[in-house]
């Protein structure tokens, strides 16, 4: 029977974690392993995932993906009957397209299907292939100064003590006892040792301090790197003020309008205020068009963010990203506060409009509505034709450009990706003639609705605007003040910040690939975007413009400043965060320094002891053999060099002991007992690279490696050891790795062990169980023993049916056999042969139900149970 799961886990936890892409199939005929083989992508539970693109493979447009998305579907399928269906979607700021797969699991497999291009199939890595290494750095060496051989003073005097052997790791070859950092101000000194010591920059770092160091160090060829990775400081830094800069933009153009439409309030009700734009309709019409033009410069703005975080967000560390999305997200209220206040000073405006008023404005701004929607008119079709050209255009052009492709003969490595572009493409052309016949729907419409209106005469025209304001006055500006105050709450309550994220970010994304397709149409579009500026006729809308790449600005000084061009920079973890220590330089050259045991100021000495037996036969005097008594013992010592500043810097248990002026910090010279060479020399090599293999380590090895991490209290090392002994569990190990994970309170490593055992519990019946302390023996006691009940409990479950079964037919016999007295058990004769085992069941029931339950009821549960006092009280549960 089957046992309830308990692991089990919400649907999309099982697709949490790290997949390694093992084999990729085309869909066009051709199999391809070499190009996407060993790709790796991570998916969190927050919708952002990673990818780890080894060098050489083939670049696919969906590793560019920051996040992602799971959508299920309900497929009909054939004979009425309906399947789930699961689809993962990749899209991200940085990506042009979104990218849909079709999802099959199966334990630690995940097969990916993108329609009519190809199949992934992706393992999923087990907790010892991650990476589980934490930023590798040498800070106490830094911070303390200790073991110090090499001092750099600054400009101000401050003594900077350092230390050779770490300072050559970071930049090899080059002198530091004639340094010419000797004399820097402090404050490059300080952002230059930092970095050498933690392959990073200070947190806090200013502009000025990256710009300075950049000046100061540009000529000395070993700072290269560190150069570099100011100078992406910089252009980060410059991206996040960019963006902050617009959203600032949009708070000042949506505060403008408010003041355009702001009036002083009279000191008498009933008087009209002086500056009231409803007495004055020439001003009416300039602070309406003034509007306009400060909402088109807000949408510009808008667009422009949008696509400048899609395009060049991949630049920045996630944590930079997310400061940016938080940044948007709390301006959000401050928005919607602004928008609500739009609308109370418009509503005022608008009721202080009497009959005369609006009749006075209808007429005035008749002209100008006729003239506007005579320029909109012009401006929409053009720009209609021009967008049918370029459609047009590009799908000629598209299939002209795949027809010569496939004349080509092209290698087995670059067919996937050029099959899922043209998928993709198909699908964007798809995408575009859907929004391009929905846009024809609305402009006919458009055109249509101005067409009647223009058919009108003036007599017409004027009453049709006094009703436009009045419905304006009294429905429209209400409802739109109580709509921003609902829209506040809504926006506050619902999109928490895992929804907002996803919600910029998708945003973001479909807004960049809407002016990416500008962009691509640029010279058909060229005149309709030159029209759209000098209607606008602002320099802000025409700076933006140009900065989204849609506008040719050359010999214009007014936008000559603008960057129109955006580099693309590798992506970075983080600047101010060490690397891990697998992608560490540091750790690198340190493992490399300590197998070369080069410039070493330490030495361990391993020492093992061999027993070589208390009795002895001596054969040597001749005569009967003589037996004697033998103290000595093979002794072997060897000697494993180190670096007392590395070690002091790693290990907290290592500095105390080279720092306390103890014996070992004198003769520097520390003494091993209870280990190997191996082992020892396998726990020191973690700590000077801060990672190890694990697939190659016996369980025994991992054991003696746990054993010194707690010993010498390297955590680290102690959470690597858990990790991998979690693969080694088994039927021989099981037993001996509960005692170990109690030994040494590895909490995870003893619930798996439970769990293992709570499956297999004949273990319990052999000599090690027996060897187990006490307290070990009573929890797995209690593990099996739970187990079994929960079993039972399940095998209930699964009998209810029998169990109604049972008891419809035992009521039935009860009623045709029961008289007047149903206390009596005498009628019950052809239902139950033994009357003792039904009372003492039924006795059983009322100590534990009461006395207020039927006795027919009770004696319908104990048949049911076959007179099982345990089995009644649970149908009686069940059913009620």
């Amino acid at each position: 029977m089957a046992r309830r799961n308990r692991d089990a886990t919400s649907a999309e936890e099982k697709y949490y974690g790290t997949w390694k892409i093992v084999e990729c199939v085309s869909l066009a005929g051709s199999v391809d392993t070499s190009g996407i083989e060993g790709c790796q992508f991570q998916l969190y539970e927050n919708n952002d995932v990673s990818w780890k693109v080894p060098d050489g493979s083939e670049i696919m447009p969906f590793f560019n993906s920051d996040t992602y998305e799971f959508v299920k579907r309900i497929k009909p399928m054939i004979g009425g009957h309906e399947t789930d269906v699961t689809s993962l979607k990749f899209f991200g700021t940085c990506a042009e397209h979104v990218i849909e797969f079709k999802v099959k699991t199966s334990d630690d497999l995940m097969l990916l299907t993108c329609e009519r291009c190809c199949i992934l199939q992706c393992q999923k890595m087990k907790s010892e292939d991650v990476e589980l290494d934490n930023p590798y750095c040498f800070t106490p060496a830094l911070e303390e100064g200790f073991f110090s051989d090499v001092v750099i003073k600054s400009k101000s005097g401050r003594e900077f003590k350092l230390h050779s052997i770490l300072l050559n790791l970071a930049v090899p070859g080059h002198n530091w006892r004639l340094s010419p950092l000797n004399g820097m101000p402090d404050n490059i000194l300080s952002t230059v040792f930092h970095y050498l010591y933690k392959e990073c920059l200070p947190p806090g770092l200013s502009e000025d301090t990256a710009r300075d160091c950049i000046k100061t160090l540009s000529d000395i060829k070993e700072f290269d790197t560190f150069i570099k990775l100011c100078q992406t400081f910089l252009r980060n830094t410059a991206l996040r003020h960019q963006i902050v800069s617009l959203i600032d933009d949009m708070h000042a153009c949506a505060n403008r309008i408010i003041d355009l439409f702001k009036c002083k309030k009279p000191h008498s009700k009933g008087m009209m205020p002086e500056d009231a734009l409803v007495a004055n309709p020439q001003k009416l019409c300039y602070v309406i068009k003034q509007a306009a033009r400060e909402g088109a410069v807000a949408c510009s703005k808008l667009v422009l963010l949008c696509d400048l975080f899609a395009r060049r967000s991949g630049e920045l560390p996630q944590e930079e990203r997310h400061d940016i999305i938080r940044y948007a997200h709390s301006r959000l209220p401050i928005f919607i506060k602004q928008v609500q206040e739009f609308f109370e000073v418009f509503e005022y405006q608008l009721m202080l409009m009497g009959p005369d008023q609006k009749q006075e404005i209808a007429s005035y701004i008749l002209p100008e509505i006729e003239e506007s929607m005579t320029l909109l008119t012009t401006f929409v079709e053009e720009f209609q034709t021009a967008l049918d050209v370029a459609i047009t255009t590009n799908i000629s052009e598209k299939e002209k450009v795949e027809k010569k492709e496939k004349q080509k003969k092209e290698h087995v490595k670059d067919i996937l990706s050029k099959t899922l572009k043209h998928a993709l493409h198909v699908r964007e052309l798809k995408k575009l003639r859907n929004m391009h016949e929905a846009a024809t729907v609305k402009l006919e419409m458009f055109l249509k609705k101005m067409h009647v209106f223009s058919k009108k005469t003036e007599a017409e025209k004027i009453p049709l605007i006094v009703y436009l304001l009045d419905a304006l006055k009294n429905n429209e500006a209400p409802l739109f003040v109580d709509r921003m105050q609902h829209l506040a709450l809504v926006l506050e309550e619902k999109y928490k910040w895992k929804e907002w994220k996803y919600m910029f970010k998708l945003s973001s994304s479909k807004i960049a690939w809407g002016v990416h397709k500008l962009r691509s149409y640029r010279s058909t579009l060229d005149k309709s975007i030159k029209q759209m500026v000098d209607l606008v006729n602002k320099g802000d809308f025409k700076a933006t413009v140009a900065s989204l790449g849609l506008l040719d600005t050359k010999g214009d000084t007014s936008t000559s400043d603008l960057d129109t061009k955006y580099a693309r920079l590798s992506s970075v973890e983080s600047l101010c965060i060490p690397p891990p220590s697998r992608r560490s330089v540091l750790a690198q050259r340190a493992l490399e320094l300590f197998k070369k045991q080069q410039n070493t100021d330490m030495v361990f000495e391993i020492i093992l002891v061999r027993d070589m037996g208390d009795i002895v036969i001596d054969h040597t005097q001749g005569g009967d053999p003589i037996e004697r008594q033998e103290d000595d013992h093979d002794m072997e010592i060897h000697q494993i060099p180190a670096h007392c500043v590395v070690l002091a810097a790693r290990c907290n248990w290592f500095s105390r002991a080279l720092l306390s002026g103890m014996r070992e910090s004198i003769d520097k010279k520390i003494t091993i007992h209870d280990t190997n060479p191996e082992i020892f020399s396998m726990f020191l090599e973690f700590l000077y690279c801060g990672h190890i293999q694990l697939n190659s380590l016996s369980t025994d090895q991992l054991t003696e490696l746990l054993t010194l991490a707690d010993r010498y209290e390297v955590a680290d090392l102690g959470r690597v050891c858990e990790h991998g002994l979690l693969q080694h569990v088994d039927t021989d190990t099981a037993l001996c790795l509960l005692s170990i994970a109690d030994q040494f309170q590895s909490t995870t490593l003893k619930d798996k062990v439970l769990n293992f055992l709570r499956n297999h519990p004949d273990l319990k019946n052999g000599e090690v169980f027996v060897q187990l302390p006490p307290h070990l023996r009573a929890e797995i006691e209690d593990v099996i023993q739970e187990d079994e009940m929960e079993t039972a409990s399940s095998s209930s479950v699964d009998d209810v049916e029998e169990m109604v079964g049972r008891m419809q037919v035992s009521s039935r016999r009860y009623s045709s056999s029961s008289s007047s007295s149903s206390s009596s058990y005498v009628e019950y004769g052809e239902l139950a042969t033994d009357q003792n085992r039904l009372a003492d069941c039924i006795a059983g029931l009322r100590g534990v139900i009461g006395d207020d339950v039927p006795e027919e009821d009770l004696v319908q549960f104990a048949l049911a149970a076959d007179y099982d006092v345990s089995r009644a009280i649970n149908f009686y549960f069940q059913s009620s």
